[in-house]
């Protein structure tokens, strides 16, 4: 019968001090299963659409909100979106798994299967008892709520577009007879007020000199082999194909599964990631079918009829990839490709930090990996990649670029915010030899601690004040000392300070405030 952990620092303050327990050995390490839950939401959704609806793209933001969403209702670090529970005595690893199982299962049913073998795997690491229960009861709860929050939001809209013959408006670019995601605007955001909240101002005018300018600059070096584009730009154009969707979560698996990132955080930043990739789509085809600006395959092949004496048509113009079928302006990449950094900017508290990673979308002969000393720098070149490629003129991915950095400042200053005065589930005391430690961690009880001045020590049978309380009606806890309090003398017998020991989720047969709890060994 003994007190687990008893933190005796003296301070000068009245302090909070958890008391966490351990109930078994741990034996898995740091957030692998949110890692690997991101993975497998990625690769199905790739394969069911291939990230061209809006499908696939609601399905990891959902599911890491439902994941991010249990974690926090264990320890709230961090604000969260659709539950708003507190629940301290379930298993992490096992409400992650149960609620990124669940949202999984619901998106794509026909890839149950996979869910469910993964699913099983982290389950099987959890010790059969009640944390284990309570954790996948956590964890079916997180899901429903972010299902049910986002029943009828429009995602799965068609809309309609028709598509123009007037200089500048869009028509849709072969081989592609339907365009993509003219009902992506009646889609509600995750983190917008609308999807029209960054709605820019219309693109310049086809008699303007910037658009002589950026029709000069796509004609040169966006044509299919291009003579002035350099090897380098061409990579570029390739590597960037890939787009943030499934880029940004990559680097970030690697990055957190290599510098032991905690699972809390771990959660946040692929929640964050994915929110503004949907919202970064919703927001960008928002403006796209509000402006139906023309492609630079159309274009350059009609600039005679664009009322513009410094552009020449080219009839047999061809762009060096093939171009997407939906408008120009604003750029949806270079958006996406803004957002997604500024969401690893917060991460990383600077924008120096080593951006590398390898694509599959490179052509056969060449490098599969590009480096960046800075996100900056990559955020430079995925714009400018949309110029190489021939998909976009300079104004649409500048302004797709600003679109975004202020759609992720949005979403990192109003979602997912850090809660005043938390920290990161810690063991601060005790001895375990095992790195997985939060999976098992139990916060047991409150220890509060009142300085006393030595010189002039609290009088026989007072109670130090109760801070906690309304400081325009200061009061004190209605405890003796026989049932709770605790005098701590000093080396010359003056009480150094008082301690009020509360088991909080422990519950003790000698009551509440006793100081031992014979239940925890």
């Amino acid at each position: 019968m003994k007190r687990n952990y008893w933190f005796g620092s003296i301070i000068t303050i009245l302090s909070l001090i958890f008391v966490l327990t351990f109930e078994h050995e741990p034996d898995d390490p740091d957030a692998r299963v949110i890692v690997e839950w991101n993975e497998l939401i990625i690769s199905t959704a790739s394969e069911v659409d291939r990230f061209q609806t809006l499908h696939g793209n609601r399905a990891v933001p959902l599911m890491h909100l439902a994941v991010h969403d249990a974690l926090n209702a264990i320890v709230p670090v961090y604000e969260q979106y659709a539950l708003k529970e507190f629940h301290p005595e379930a298993h992490p690893v096992a409400a992650a798994s149960q609620a990124a199982h669940d949202v999984m299962a619901a998106i794509f049913p026909g890839h149950s299967g996979s869910a469910a073998e993964l699913h099983q795997k982290w389950m099987d690491r959890v010790p059969e008892n009640s944390a284990r229960e309570e954790g996948v009861r956590v964890g079916r709860i997180s899901a429903q709520a972010i299902l049910e929050d986002r029943e009828n939001s429009g995602y799965d809209s068609s809309g309609e577009f028709i598509p123009g013959n007037d200089p500048g408006e869009y028509r849709i670019t072969p081989p592609f007879d339907e365009p993509i995601g003219a009902g992506w605007p009646d889609t509600e955001p995750l983190s917008m007020t609308s999807p029209d909240q960054f709605r820019p101002g219309p693109p310049p005018a086809l008699n303007s000199e910037t658009y002589a300018r950026d029709f000069d600059e796509v004609k040169r070096l966006g044509r299919k082999n291009s003579e002035e584009r350099t090897d380098d730009q061409t990579h570029a154009g390739y590597w960037f194909a890939e787009y943030p969707t499934v880029s940004f979560p990559d680097f970030a698996r690697s990055y957190v599964m290599e510098n032991d990132v905690h699972p809390w955080r771990a959660a946040r930043l692929f929640a964050l990631l994915a929110i503004d990739n949907f919202d970064g789509l919703i927001s960008v085809f928002d403006a796209k079918y509000e402006y139906t600006f023309w492609r630079p395959y159309t274009a350059i092949r009609n600039a005679d009829r664009d009322g513009n004496p410094a552009t020449q048509p080219d009839p047999n113009w061809e762009p060096e990839m093939t171009t997407a079928p939906h408008p120009d302006y604003p750029a949806a990449l270079s958006t996406l490709c803004a957002g997604g950094a500024e969401i690893l900017k917060d991460f990383f508290g600077t924008s120096d930090f080593r951006y590398m990673r390898k694509a599959g979308s490179v052509p056969e002969g060449t490098p599969a990996a590009r480096s960046y000393d800075s996100i900056g720098e990559a955020v430079e070149d995925c714009e400018n990649s949309r110029i190489y490629n021939g998909y976009h003129f300079r104004t649409g991915l500048d302004v797709g670029s600003e679109m975004g950095r202020e759609r992720a400042k949005h979403l990192l200053k109003n979602h997912l915010t850090r809660q005043p005065d938390t920290d990161y589930p810690e063991l601060t005391s005790g001895e375990s030899e095992s790195t997985d430690w939060f999976s098992y961690l139990r916060l047991g009880a409150v220890e509060y601690a009142h300085v006393g001045d030595a010189g002039e020590p609290f009088p026989a049978g007072a109670n130090p004040a109760n801070y906690f309380s309304d400081e325009e009606a200061p009061r004190y806890l209605k405890i003796s000392e026989e049932d709770g309090w605790e005098p701590v003398p000093d080396a010359d017998g003056n009480i150094a300070f008082t301690a009020l020991h509360v088991w909080v989720h422990r519950n003790n047969p000698d009551g509440v405030f006793a100081p031992f709890n014979p239940t925890i060994d």
